[in-house]
């Protein structure tokens, strides 16, 4: 297969393009790494697509040109499966999107804050979030309890459920108020060790999570019959959204292919 000229000149401006996306991609995955303090899988498995990309766009025209010489079955088996994850990506970020906004009202029984990593014995920046979210929330809504969920796990010296409490009532909500539940490990204990303690599934709740986590949060409580919840998202770090959102479509297909939402 032969290009013309001005199909080179096409193909060498896309390869300009997707260089430059393909470098400044890497580039951000490994800036986010090291603001983490972290070599995070994920991020590490991204910095390899960034490379895998970038090695792809220099080697783009021998691969174009063996492209075109395989069994048409097979170019078309190709095209199938990369248009399907295109799609697929298309449509479960549109709706990660869309559940990101606040969906609360006013006077609910019970509100569920959903753990998130503590360092050592400091919460993270999107667990802070969270809470002060629900703690805007309480103090308006003096009637509401909240249920405060998650365990302890690696680099955590203490539950993220204890983290969680501290900061509650350093902010002046009743002890009263609170109820813990410190052995879950997942979005979906979280939700189910949460009803396990204190029924909560007949109940008016309020999940409170951070934004990009909201659909799959709300999605799992459906699963496990919560009959009326609503959402309450804590804004995101717009420099991590990015790689959060990448990460979410991950989690949210997993999710699906293991029957949890």
């Amino acid at each position: 297969m032969k290009f013309t000229f001005f199909k080179k000149l096409r193909y060498v401006r896309l390869n300009i393009v997707f260089l430059i996306f393909g470098i400044l991609f890497v580039m951000y995955f490994i800036v986010v790494s090291i603001n983490w303090g972290r070599a995070d899988i994920f991020n590490i498995i991204m910095v390899i697509f960034g490379l895998v990309w970038i090695i792809t766009t220099i080697k783009i025209n021998k691969i174009y040109n063996k492209f075109g010489k395989l069994p048409k079955i097979i170019k078309i088996f190709f095209k199938t499966i990369l248009f399907s994850f295109l799609l697929s990506f298309v449509i479960v970020e549109s709706i990660i999107i869309y559940n990101m906004r606040t969906t609360a009202t006013a006077n609910a029984e019970y509100i569920i804050i959903l753990g998130c990593q503590v360092d050592g014995s400091i919460p993270s920046i999107p667990l802070l979030r969270r809470v002060n979210t629900a703690i805007n929330y309480l103090n308006k809504n003096q009637n509401t309890n909240v249920v405060i969920s998650g365990g302890q796990g690696p680099g955590e010296n203490i539950t993220e459920a204890m983290a969680m409490k501290r900061i509650l009532i350093q902010n002046g909500i009743n002890e009263n108020r609170i109820l813990e539940e410190n052995n879950s490990r997942s979005t979906m204990e979280n939700i189910k060790y949460s009803d396990k303690l204190y029924n909560l599934k007949d109940k008016n709740i309020i999940i409170v999570s951070t934004d990009y986590h909201m659909f799959r949060a709300l999605s799992t409580a459906k699963k496990l019959n919560y009959k009326n919840i609503k959402s309450l998202p804590s804004r995101s770090q717009f420099s991590v959204l990015p790689v959060y959102l990448l990460r979410e479509y991950v989690a949210v297909i997993y999710y699906k292919i293991s029957k949890k939402i």
